[in-house]
């Protein structure tokens, strides 16, 4: 109800004071029609200042009855004014005598002269004729202050045919401007500006929110997503009808068998992540099988999967840039090479950019595949936030549907053990930087992923976060570029307790930059399959947020 203010419009208010005042003047006299007029402005602001105090405001309910009582205020002082003036007869027996005198007096002309000289009668004669005249004017008025602000205009007028292509265009943007509603108008000029900030968008978005019909903030992370896409596309009526899915692949050298020099940190063997993608290649994987439901084109790209035989699609293949053996054990060196972690990352920046022209995504989900990247996403956040491993890490993907502790231990004790190599026993570097952690602790899909979020933040197009490990991809984005966190839409609550310290730490460099951030995911269903299931499944809710800014009306046009 912010913008309810907007429908006290001064047309209207001229109107109904000189409507009342006439209509009043005719039937009882002018000093009388003071009168009145008085003791409502003075009944309504005692009324007005009461509900405030008492509420705050004024409500719909409090409204109603203060109208109940003003009616009754005047009802009563119009009966006091008449009880002191003399009746000679009243309406009844008035109607009875003007009946009787045309049917059976022969004078009757002088009886309906009689009575034309009875004031009260002159006064509803003048009643009648001025709802007359009321209604007459009610129909002929044109006048924009009293119809709806996006109502079609009913003139039957031929259109006049203009030649001119710049005539056309301005007339056209005139009248667009006139259906359009003050609150949205003026939202929509900040948004288009060429030279708004995204913080000036968002919050002319949410401003715009706030007078739709609804209770403010009532829609919650609807309205927050909304603003967010607005801002982005510089548009009210945003666009989520075309949204691709962008997944990148890889194996993690920790995730090998002792054996093979690994330290065996997942329930699962590196050799999964090969049929996984497989699955996806022929469309009965779960992410398959999800963008298919919610009409998303899906692209999965192998950027470090162990193996020579490459993927050739149609919708995974494998990158020519790809790490052929995946990372290295990163507890007992790099998991990277610096030259490595920028192939990656330039991987995930062009296939980002190939998929979005291929496809015109307004809009991408963001995934990944990867045995062990759990264990290596908790490495690189408690790196980066400096938070205690222990607070971080969670059982991953678990080979049965009890949580093992064991293994939880046993990751932790595999984390500690990398950061402590690399960053010494406390891991207390004094600064880490992104990209030199992701080198040390990370992974080829999620510095493919890095590569991804650098360039939606670049050209400004809006990405799903997946669960944990995008989370985590997205922090060292952040930490890279903070633009990147304007962005983000966080589509899942982990069961991995290390995205919500990641999430913290994006929100704090978000903060620093005047970058408004939500750190709280739209779904908390205990996902933890990755493949991008968590942003495929919050599709739906992203397309509805756009929906509600473009079609829901304001309050002002419901009630106009």
């Amino acid at each position: 109800m912010i913008q309810a203010k907007h429908l006290v419009s001064r047309s209207r208010v001229i109107f109904a004071l000189l409507f009342c005042v006439a209509l009043s003047t005719v039937m009882y006299g002018i000093e009388t029609a003071f009168g009145l007029m008085i003791a409502v402005f003075a009944f309504s602001q005692m009324a007005g200042r009461y509900g405030d105090k008492v509420l705050g405001g004024v409500m719909g309910d409090y409204l109603g009855a203060t109208i109940c009582l003003c009616e009754l205020l005047i009802l009563t002082l119009l009966l006091a004014i008449q009880n002191q003036q003399p009746q000679d007869q009243s309406l009844e027996e008035m109607f009875w005598s003007l009946t009787h005198s045309v049917t059976h007096s022969e004078d009757s002309l002088s009886q309906v002269t009689t009575l034309r000289n009875d004031k009260r009668v002159v006064a509803m004669a003048r009643f009648v004729v001025l709802v007359g005249i009321y209604i007459a004017w009610g129909a002929l008025m044109k006048d924009a202050a009293f119809q709806h602000d996006n109502a079609p205009q009913n003139d039957n007028t031929p259109a006049t045919t203009v030649d001119n292509d710049t005539n056309n265009t301005t007339n056209s943007k005139k009248a667009e401007e006139t259906t359009i509603s003050p609150p949205r108008l003026e939202a929509s000029k900040i948004v288009s500006s060429p030279t708004s900030t995204f913080l000036e968008r968002y919050d002319a978005v949410q401003t715009y929110m706030d007078a739709l019909a609804k209770p403010v903030g009532s829609l919650g992370t609807l309205e927050e997503w909304g603003a967010r896409l607005a801002a982005l596309q510089r548009t009210l009526t945003p666009d989520a009808s075309r949204v691709g899915c962008l997944i990148f692949a890889g194996d993690h050298g920790a995730a090998a068998s002792v054996e093979e020099g690994g330290e065996a940190c997942s329930a699962y063997p590196q050799a999964v992540t090969r049929p996984i993608l497989v699955g996806l290649q022929r469309g009965v994987a779960g992410a398959s099988v999800l963008a298919k439901a919610n009409n998303v084109q899906l692209r999965v790209v192998d950027v470090g999967v162990v193996g020579d035989e490459p993927f050739l699609g149609p919708n995974v293949f494998s990158s020519t840039s790809k790490l052929a053996g995946g990372t290295k054990n990163f507890c007992k060196e790099p998991a990277m090479t610096v030259e490595e972690t920028y192939r990656c990352i330039r991987v995930g920046r062009e296939e980002f950019n190939e998929f979005v022209e291929k496809t015109k995504s307004k809009v991408v989900c963001l995934g990944e595949v990867g045995i062990g990247n759990t264990t290596s996403s908790s490495a690189i956040i408690a790196a980066l936030t400096k938070q205690p491993v222990d607070t971080l890490c969670g059982g991953g993907a678990f080979s049965t549907r009890e949580l093992q502790g064991d293994m939880v231990t046993k990751k932790i004790a595999i984390v500690k053990k990398a950061i402590a190599k690399h960053y010494g026993a406390g891991g207390n570097a004094t600064t880490l930087l992104g990209a030199d952690v992701l080198t040390k602790l990370g992974g080829a899909e999620i510095a493919a992923l890095v590569g991804a979020i650098l360039e939606a933040s670049e050209r400004s197009i809006p990405v799903l976060v997946d669960g944990f490990i995008v989370t985590a991809a997205a922090l060292v984005a952040v930490c890279i570029s903070p633009e990147c966190a304007t962005v983000m839409f966080f589509t899942s609550r982990s069961a991995e307790k290390g995205q919500q310290g990641a999430l913290e730490h994006i929100q704090a460099v978000a903060k620093e930059h005047n970058i408004p951030f939500a750190t709280s995911p739209v779904l908390s269903m205990d996902l933890r399959m990755g493949e991008a299931t968590a942003a495929l499944l919050a599709v739906p809710i992203l397309r509805s947020s756009a929906a509600i800014l473009s079609d829901m009306a304001t309050i002002q046009e419901i009630l106009c």
